[in-house]
């Protein structure tokens, strides 16, 4: 099964050309990495996905129900960290598994605004898949999830979303971050 098919995508900024005639295809399991320079269209590429954004020409064949994790944490300033799980879950939803899988369980009453950069993106990053598990999305996108976050911590998290077996396409930088993936594709 396929959970991802783009066909000659094309996709520009004004003048700037990100994709001509773009194509990929991913398997309906496993994580993939998306790498590249910065400026290069990978972000860029995940809200295309997404439908966020429209392309020129192509197709671009995804499943209903995509969970996105962006590249800002667009955490909501007035809730604490297990709140900011809880506005996108159904009422009553425990939140505890997805604190602990990013290893903030001690936080969970903590107000984000008190929080790291790194610690922030991870409050994002659980956020994101405690909607995709809870409510039965088909692919997990995130971008840049791991900036700000050591890589053994890293590591452990992988495993954790390896674990949901939804399947994940994330932009990374970092190679460390990328090494993880099943599957890497790099955007030029």
């Amino acid at each position: 099964m396929i959970v991802l098919k783009i066909e000659n995508l094309s996709f520009s900024y004004g003048e700037k050309t990100v994709f001509e005639n773009f194509s990929l295809t991913l398997p309906d399991s496993g994580i993939t990495a998306i790498s590249g320079e910065s400026g290069c269209g990978k972000t860029t590429l995940l809200r295309l996905i997404a439908g966020l954004e429209k392309p020129q020409s192509g197709v671009i064949e995804v499943p209903r129900g995509i969970a996105f994790m962006f590249q800002e944490n667009r955490l909501l300033p007035c809730l604490d960290v297990s709140g900011q799980l809880a506005a996108v879950l159904p009422k009553g939803t425990d939140v505890t598994k997805y604190l602990g899988a990013v290893e903030l369980k001690n936080e969970a009453h903590s107000p984000t605004s008190k929080l790291s950069g790194g610690m922030k993106r991870r409050v994002s990053l659980a956020r994101c898949l405690a909607f995709a598990e809870v409510c039965h999305k088909k692919l997990i996108l995130l971008d840049e999830p791991f900036t700000g976050i050591d890589s053994e911590r890293v590591t452990r998290i992988m495993g954790f979303i390896k674990s949901l077996g939804i399947p994940v396409i994330y932009s990374a930088h970092d190679k460390e971050a990328l090494e993880l993936a099943d599957k890497k594709i790099a955007v030029r």
